[in-house]
């Protein structure tokens, strides 16, 4: 059986195979199984808007390092969802299915039902999504009481008919994906889900290194995917405790894999994906990541969304970075229980003024430059 994605072909018979995952982290692969280093940026909810895809993928003046976005999740119940809901998810698609930078995004569909599903990835691929991902890893309640993200991992044959149905009713060229946990309590079926997957014909598989009693407490499970990586032929993107590049040597070395998503980590780092392709050195500096935020604020506000709303996503990114650097970890202690977002836009302005020696640095390299 071949494992060749659409619009791809064998090399050479006796070629060389070509350069993939880090060693030829320079190259930006839009799919996995292209040449280069694949880097997506994950999928969370509440999180990942247009606005942050913007955010995130405009850096270094395009330069980011990003692969593919994909969508918050929009939710399938028992019909399919209207092309309104689709485009709010992912406005992207009312400009040829990217970001401003020209990076592609998915929409990611969420739910248990295959009819509903399928019917609703076909609107999605007319309003010209450039591929499909389908969630069955989220692992909120609210969600998994009503049949949909991480409790399909609980019948692995479940996983393979929904996916079946939305590959089939999606063009052949479209990317139909699948993302996953390593299990709902316990990693062993992983291998299952992973054959589930392929068999419904995913065109990669990605999973998150933890089950979904896990939630996101340690560890993560490099080696589960692994296993489910050296039982299937088709691509495996790991995710999971991805925060710096250190850490995507680590995971390649246990895992195997060469392609992998970001999530979190972007909230800490956003530099990392142009840092693991060596384009960048030092993470960003406080007044850079400031300087970014308020760029973040200004997309929000531009896309019309409500000032409460938008508070609260600079806060939720405040507090996902204040896991890993302890500037936003100061930041958000200190804004946390602003009310205003003018407030803390004021504050974060404070803190987007380099400081003098960077200011006069900045200056020089300018000089030299002319």
């Amino acid at each position: 059986m071949s494992h060749l994605l659409p619009g791809t072909s064998a090399p050479p018979r006796g070629a060389a195979p070509p350069r993939r995952g880090l060693e030829a982290a320079h190259e930006v692969a839009e799919r996995p199984d292209q040449p280069g280093l694949f880097l997506a940026l994950a999928p969370m909810d509440g999180v990942t808007d247009a606005a942050y895809r913007d955010a995130i993928t405009t850096q270094f003046e395009g330069r980011s390092g990003v692969s593919l976005c994909v969508s918050e999740f929009v939710r399938v119940v028992d019909r399919p969802v209207q092309p309104k809901v689709i485009l709010r998810h992912c406005p992207e698609l009312e400009h040829g299915g990217s970001t401003p930078s020209g990076v592609p995004v998915f929409v990611q569909l969420l739910g248990g039902d295959a009819a509903p599903m399928a019917e609703s990835a076909s609107i999605a691929a007319g309003l010209g999504a450039r591929g499909i991902d389908l969630n069955f890893g989220c692992p909120a309640k609210t969600v998994n009481r009503h049949d949909g993200g991480a409790t399909l991992l609980k019948t692995p044959t479940r996983v393979e008919v929904v996916t079946r149905a939305v590959r089939d009713a999606v063009p052949s060229q479209i990317p139909v994906t699948v993302k996953i946990r390593v299990g709902w309590d316990s990693p062993a079926p992983i291998v299952d889900l992973a054959r589930a997957s392929e068999q419904g014909g995913a065109s990669w598989l990605t999973i998150h290194g933890r089950t979904r009693a896990q939630l996101y407490r340690p560890p993560v499970d490099w080696e589960a995917i692994g296993r489910a990586a050296a039982a299937v032929g088709m691509p495996v993107v790991a995710n999971g405790d991805l925060f710096s590049p250190e850490a995507l040597r680590r995971c390649a070395a246990v895992s195997g894999c060469e392609s992998f998503m970001i999530g979190r980590g972007a909230m800490g780092r956003p530099d990392l994906f142009a840092a693991a392709r060596g384009w960048r050195g030092q993470p960003l500096r406080s007044f850079e990541i400031a300087r970014l935020l308020l760029a973040y604020v200004t997309r929000m506000r531009a896309q019309q969304m409500p000032t409460f709303n938008a508070l609260g996503r600079l806060k939720q990114w405040l507090r996902m970075g204040a896991m890993q650097r302890e500037d936003l970890a100061c930041w958000f202690e200190l804004y946390k229980r602003e009310r205003e977002l003018c407030d803390v836009i004021a504050a974060i302005a404070d803190h987007s003024r380099p400081p003098a020696s960077a200011a006069a640095s900045a200056s020089l390299g300018n000089a030299r430059a002319h």
